[in-house]
This record gives C-alpha cells, sequence and structure tokens, in this order.
C-alpha cells in the first residue's frame, strides 16, 4: 500500500515539531526534509539534534523518508557544489558533501536521497551536455560507495529542460542508472517533470510510468503549474492507475513549488485529493476484474 508524505520546505517559519505535528494531524505517515531547513550545512547538524528530530517524526507516527534539495540552500553558493564542474577538486567537494548528506539521512531514519539539484548538474565551464553528462556519471560513481556504506538509496531525477541541461527524462536517467548498475541508484519521479517530458515526447504520463515501473524507488506528487496536486490540470487518477499496474507500494511525497496557500491548505488538500485519485483508480480497476 502506498504512504504519503510531505517535502517539509513549504512551512516556512515553522519550527519543526510544527512541522511534523501538522503533517501528522492531517494524516501523512512520512516526512521528506530539505537539509537547509535544519542547517546550511549537513555538518551544522549535531548527533543529539538527530535524534530529537527522528523521536519527535516516531512520536507522531511519521517517518523521515529521505532527504531532497540536497545541493541547494544557503552554503550551496559558498562552497561551489556542483557535480559536473571540470574542475575535479569542486567535484571531489561535491561527493563528499553527498556522503554527509548519506549520513545524516540515515541518522534521521530516511531511506532516499533525491538528487534534483538543476544548478549543480547542469553544464559549467564550456562543457557540452555529453561531456557535463560524463561527469555527473564519474561523480555519482563517487558517491554511491558512501550511500551504500550508511544504508540509503539515490534516487536520479529526470527534470525539465527550463531547470537542467544535463537529464531532462526518465530515459536520459535510466541509461545513468544502467550505466552504473548499483543497486542504490534508483530513479524518482516527479509529476511536474512528468508532465513536461510528455509534453516533448509525446508519450502519456501513465505510459511513462509503465514503462519504467521496475526501476522507480520514489514519487513525488505536485503539478505542471508548480503548485500542489490538485491545483492545477494534471489529472492524477491515471497517474494512480499506472502506479497501482507496476505494483509501486512506496511513498508519494508532496512537492509543491507555490507555497502562496499556505502550507496547512496544501498539505490538507493534496493528502485529499491524492487519498480520491487513488481510490478511484482502485475502484476502476476493481470494476475491470468484476471486483468493485
Amino acid at each position: 500500500m502506498v504512504r504519503w508524505a510531505s517535502c517539509n520546505e513549504m512551512f516556512e517559519g515553522w519550527d519543526i515539531a510544527s512541522q511534523f505535528g501538522c503533517l501528522a494531524s492531517l494524516g501523512y505517515q512520512g516526512v521528506e526534509i530539505a537539509p537547509f531547513t535544519m542547517a546550511a550545512r549537513a555538518s551544522e547538524i549535531p548527533s543529539a539534534r538527530r535524534r530529537e528530530v527522528r523521536t519527535e517524526a516516531a512520536r507522531l507516527g511519521l517517518t523521515v523518508t529521505g532527504l531532497h534539495w540536497l545541493l541547494a540552500g544557503p552554503a550551496a553558493e559558498i562552497e561551489g557544489w556542483h557535480l559536473t564542474d571540470p574542475d575535479p577538486g569542486v567535484r571531489a567537494k561535491t561527493v563528499a558533501y553527498i556522503g554527509e548528506l548519506a549520513s545524516l539521512c540515515a541518522d534521521l531514519g530516511g531511506g532516499v536521497l533525491v538528487l534534483g539539484s538543476p544548478r549543480q548538474r547542469s553544464t559549467t565551464g564550456g562543457l557540452s551536455v555529453a561531456e557535463s553528462t560524463k561527469l555527473l556519471v564519474s561523480s555519482l560513481a563517487a558517491a554511491l560507495p558512501a550511500v551504500a556504506a550508511a544504508g540509503v538509496t539515490l534516487c536520479l531525477e529526470p527534470l525539465p529542460a527550463a531547470e537542467t541541461d544535463v537529464i531532462n527524462s526518465c530515459n536520459e536517467s535510466l541509461a545513468v542508472i544502467r550505466e552504473l548498475d548499483h543497486p542504490n541508484l534508483r530513479l524518482v519521479l516527479d509529476v511536474k517533470s512528468l508532465a513536461a517530458e510528455s509534453r516533448v515526447s509525446g508519450e502519456p504520463i501513465p505510459e511513462i510510468v509503465r514503462r519504467v515501473g521496475r526501476s522507480v524507488e520514489y514519487v513525488q506528487a505536485n503539478d505542471e503549474n508548480r503548485g500542489h496536486p490538485g491545483s492545477g490540470l494534471v489529472d492524477f487518477v491515471p497517474i494512480m492507475a499506472a502506479l497501482k499496474a507496476i505494483d509501486y507500494d512506496g511513498w508519494i511525497s508532496i512537492e509543491p513549488f507555490d507555497f502562496r496557500p499556505g502550507p496547512e491548505t496544501i498539505a490538507r488538500e493534496s493528502i485529499a485529493y491524492l487519498k480520491e485519485s487513488w481510490a478511484t483508480a482502485k475502484a476502476s480497476e476493481g470494476a475491470v476484474h468484476g471486483t468493485a
């Protein structure tokens, strides 16, 4: 059975205990944390604080699903993290930081590192997309031993061309995943990104989901309008049906980029819409098989 989670960066100005309390009260089972909401750098979060956050989540019946926006936040420009920089020193520093994030994720009880971070993987230094992609593969290969040692999974996220020029489709993500052939490197599906990919390729979102299903580790839910699920034109019922068809039973985590409705409204409307969409997809499946 799928489980419902929410990213936490929309709770601007809220302490973590209040964030967790809100999500738990609305029926969420998990929370996906942007590390910069806890501190500028993972190393600035002491062991005691990590235990405190994990304990508070568990007290409320929540699981920290993992981390996202891995290389973003106030320290990003200072540190210069970048996975495809032609300078090997920059790449090595970035790889080392992913190792720190893997340890943080494990300490919080999380299982996934969602690698979006578009600016920190885009072409730079005059390199081509092909050259940058090779450097990305090299950086991921260097990061994976620490990720595996922490017992977490690195999830490579395809992102729209408007956000980055490196890895824009599930096919491109899968090419990297297959090249590295590592059990701790998997695919994350983001609905906003799927909608952009569908517009470019002409392949419907549900068909993309069915095609890549065996590689999917995690799902982020939002709308093509960058709002929360149910706020725009994306119909989640066929997407839920596709997730059911691939026997997906992991996390579906909301990740809005438009925070204007407020975190409580976003969280409340999202989980209601997602649950309704899942139930509708399930009922339709039952009707097809004569079990409704």
